[in-house]
């Protein structure tokens, strides 16, 4: 009996703590922290080591700070080249959000920090964390890239040889006015004008500058997500992050994208 009282007696207790408690308290959001606003504002600033110290600062106050991790991480990666440090962040952040529409990105990055890593240690053989580094990805990525540099030297030559017929017509119509105007002055005379070498065109064309190379906007179709927009400017889905960053102020997450929404291209 006594101790189905204390019993009793402590759930009483409870629902008078519960019921004390107060009601309707927001709870800030990380990315309604003033420090982690700040980072943002350091960042498009370009002062990313006081934008990594304010995301640091999110992270040490907050128990958990996915977003924070995120950014603090991209910056190691990308800016400082401190891989070690930015695959600590990267998982930090999937250990928060292990099952958000940004996962498999982050998992990308970092496997590119690993080779990052790789690619940092001197050119002999190595044991240790190298040999856990899956270098097929690598190989894969490179491939993937190689394949669209074919692509577009087919679509480029395809491009020449249209340029070629149009020249070859034009010279033929201007020959052909020429005999017209001179037929009742003089005995038609044909001068071939040399034809400009194919590879020539070629080298001019490939002196101009491939759209894609200058910084541009971009309207966003049906069915466009960061990693499909990435793979048509870069030649590999790999850097819909850098698009994601550039579009941070338009972009609430990277798959806020809406169909006729203007985005920079970085």
């Amino acid at each position: 009996m006594p101790r189905i009282l204390s019993i009793f007696g402590f759930v009483v207790f409870a629902w008078v703590i519960v019921g004390c408690s107060p009601q309707g308290v927001e709870v800030v959001s990380e990315t309604d922290e003033r420090q982690y606003r700040l980072g943002q504002d350091y960042k498009n600033q370009g002062r990313m080591e006081e934008a990594l110290g304010a995301f640091q600062r999110v992270i040490d106050a907050r128990r958990d700070a996915p977003e924070s991790h995120l950014e603090a991480g991209y910056i190691y990666l990308r800016t400082l080249k401190d891989p070690i440090r930015a695959i600590y962040h990267f998982d930090r952040y999937l250990q928060h959000k292990p099952q958000s529409p940004q996962a498999r990105q982050v998992r990308q990055l970092i496997e590119t920090a690993q080779k990052e890593f790789a690619r940092q240690l001197p050119a002999r053989p190595y044991e240790g964390e190298l040999d856990r580094i899956d270098m097929m990805d690598l190989v894969k990525s490179l491939k993937e890239e190689n394949d669209s540099l074919k692509r577009d030297l087919i679509s480029a030559t395809a491009r020449v040889e249209q340029l070629e017929n149009v020249l070859g017509q034009a010279r033929r119509s201007t020959q052909v006015s020429s005999q017209t105007s001179n037929v009742a002055v003089a005995p038609p005379r044909v001068q071939s004008q040399p034809t400009q070498p194919a590879a020539s065109i070629r080298e001019s064309s490939a002196q101009a500058p491939r759209p894609s190379d200058a910084p541009r906007s971009y309207t966003v179709q049906s069915g466009d997500t960061l990693s499909a927009i990435s793979n048509r400017f870069y030649g590999t889905p790999s850097r819909w992050i850098d698009i994601y960053q550039a579009n941070r102020d338009r972009l609430s997450s990277e798959s806020a994208l809406r169909v006729g929404q203007e985005i920079r291209i970085p």
